[in-house]
């Protein structure tokens, strides 16, 4: 029975510290928010900054995870070639340490553990506030304080945990620090942070069991090892779905993890002694000998792992590219398409990973656009095979719309489970009016073709002038289409509609005006009839798309 309480205990203080991690990132993407994705737009321009940037941004948000999915939506929108995301996720190894600097010098050499719950009862009045940014920030500051509390917890429950338990008795037996033993060790780090998802939490596991002398010193080194590659797993998982691109992106992060640990387990022993030296510079105690060293040995250690490795593989990433590209080729010209094509991640719940969506919805309006430029041609093709490929090409071209709206709409529905800023939860909301207008657009396109069919079918025919008509209506709406792109391919804060805006009177005037010379043609034995209803009917179908054209600039304006 004590096992299994010890077991529940060790799990709820790893969960504790888990939310409260979970509690800084969130908070600290929703304050920088739009910046930091401009942010890395800018900086990553060449392997140095693409480098500084992972590490900035990983520094910031104390995710690596989070970031090597950001990174990895930022590939599969070609916002970022693969050399420029190696040196990014480089970088990001470099940034995560500082983690685990805070958690050795503060977890371990300060009250901290004694503050935190003081600190928690400051911010929890504010957690209720109604003004965002206060309310982000103290959730950040309840975060930090839960994470140092949660570390206490730990150190309490390895501190009063029964010698002689089965774990213990388990442990003792590879304290010998033999080679077998590295491994087993390195393997448990690979497969626990893959479970969990986050090396956070593995890493401040091994820094409580070593400053506990329940492992040792060189068994807590493979141990965070073994988390440096489980970690990169999560940029694999989050690949699944994604493009080729996002896929060898995924496959070099586990490479730089893999080619580092290879290297550091050929010299381990000189790397042991190094490290214990620059611990011993800066504390004047050795992690060898001393438990209470330890913590801050394994920050230099990892520290200086993954500061080598990103010197050793800075001026390989061209190299590491290539090797990607041959262990993840591309089948053929079809291989990027697969419904979606820029949303990819399992993961994506934060408001930075919104960029995926907006170059979805770009996307699907092209996808519209080249469906309404296939009317004109539909209704001047003679040829009766080439005119039946055209009109199954638009019905398919509206089924594929529906498709890929539903499964955008499904994707921003998942990121209501998300914490979003006020702002953050407008963007969606718009967001899914846009594709929904969009749906519209396919539908009244797919609404024109059958019109066109009818027409054909009836035998019916139009006038030259009312042809003349229809084009000049045409040209407007294929307007209309490039205006909306461009809004929406745009800073939406930079938006304005004043072309949209003029687009849509043009084409409201030219309904009416086309209307009323309908109502004047004059009631002769020879009129025809059934041209001119669906002449009408497609008039008025282009008047309708170029509304849920325009509200869909208006939907883009309501972000402002």
């Amino acid at each position: 029975m004590n096992y299994i309480i010890n077991i529940l205990s060790l799990a709820g203080c790893i969960g504790l510290f888990l939310y409260g991690m979970k509690l800084m990132s969130e908070s600290l993407q929703r304050i920088s928010g739009n910046k930091l994705r401009s942010f890395t737009k800018y900086i990553a321009s060449s392997r140095i900054k693409a480098v500084f940037s992972g590490l900035f941004i990983t520094a910031l948000l104390q995710a690596s995870a989070v970031v090597s999915v950001i990174t990895l939506s930022f590939v599969n929108v070609g916002m970022l070639s693969l050399s420029e995301s190696i040196g990014i996720l480089l970088g990001a190894n470099i940034g995560t340490t500082i983690k685990i600097w805070l958690l050795s010098f503060i977890g371990f050499n300060s009250e901290m553990g004694l503050i935190a719950l003081p600190i928690m009862g400051i911010a929890l009045p504010f957690l209720f506030s109604k003004k965002e940014i206060r309310k982000n920030w103290s959730e950040f500051v309840f975060g930090f304080a839960l994470l140092f509390f949660s570390l206490d917890l730990l150190n309490y429950f390895f501190d009063q945990t029964n010698a002689n338990s089965a774990l213990m008795s388990l442990l003792d037996g590879f304290y010998s620090n033999s080679f077998s033993a590295i491994l087993i060790f390195l393997l448990a780090g690979i497969i626990i942070t893959a479970l969990v998802r986050s090396s956070s939490a593995i890493i401040a596991l091994t820094l409580v069991m070593c400053a506990n002398q329940w492992i040792s010193f060189e068994l807590g080194v493979a141990t965070i090892l073994g988390a440096n590659i489980g970690t990169s797993i999560t940029a694999n998982i989050a690949a699944l779905g994604a493009n080729v691109h996002s896929k060898r992106m995924a496959i070099s992060h586990t490479l730089i993890k893999v080619i580092g640990v290879i290297w550091v387990l050929l010299i381990f022993q000189w790397f042991i002694q190094a490290t214990d030296y620059l611990t011993r510079q800066i504390i004047n105690e050795s992690p060898l000998s001393n438990a209470s060293a330890a913590p801050l040995g394994l920050a230099v250690f990892h520290t200086f792992f993954n500061i080598a490795n990103t010197i050793l593989l800075i001026g390989a990433i061209p190299w590491l590219a290539k090797i990607a590209e041959k262990l993840i080729p591309a089948k053929n010209k079809k291989d990027e398409l697969f419904g979606l094509k820029y949303i990819n991640s399992p993961f994506s719940s934060s408001e930075i990973v919104l960029q995926e969506a907006e170059k979805e919805i770009v996307n699907l309006a092209k996808s519209c656009r080249k469906q309404f430029s296939r009317i004109p041609d539909l209704l001047n093709e003679k040829d009766e095979n080439t005119y039946e490929n055209l009109f199954k090409t638009i019905k398919e071209q509206e089924e594929i719309i529906d498709k890929i709206e539903d499964e955008i709409n499904a994707y921003l529905n998942q990121t209501y489970r998300g914490k979003y800023s006020e702002k953050g939860l407008k963007r969606v909301k718009s967001m899914q009016r846009i594709i929904k207008e969009l749906e519209n657009v396919g539908d009244l396109v797919y609404h024109m073709a059958k019109s066109i069919n009818r027409k054909n079918v009836q035998r019916a025919w139009f006038t030259n002038e009312q042809r003349d008509n229809l084009k000049g209506m045409y040209a407007l709406l294929y307007s209309s289409f490039e205006v909306l792109i461009e809004n929406l391919e745009k800073d939406y804060d930079k938006v304005a509609i004043d072309k949209a805006q003029m687009l849509e009177l043009q084409i409201n005037k030219l309904r009416s005006d086309l209307v009323k010379e309908q109502f004047e043609i004059p009631n002769t034995p020879d009129t025809n009839y059934k041209g001119m209803i669906i002449y009408a009917d497609l008039i008025y179908a282009s008047e309708k798309l170029a509304d849920h054209i325009f509200n869909i600039n208006e939907a883009i304006m309501g972000l402002k």
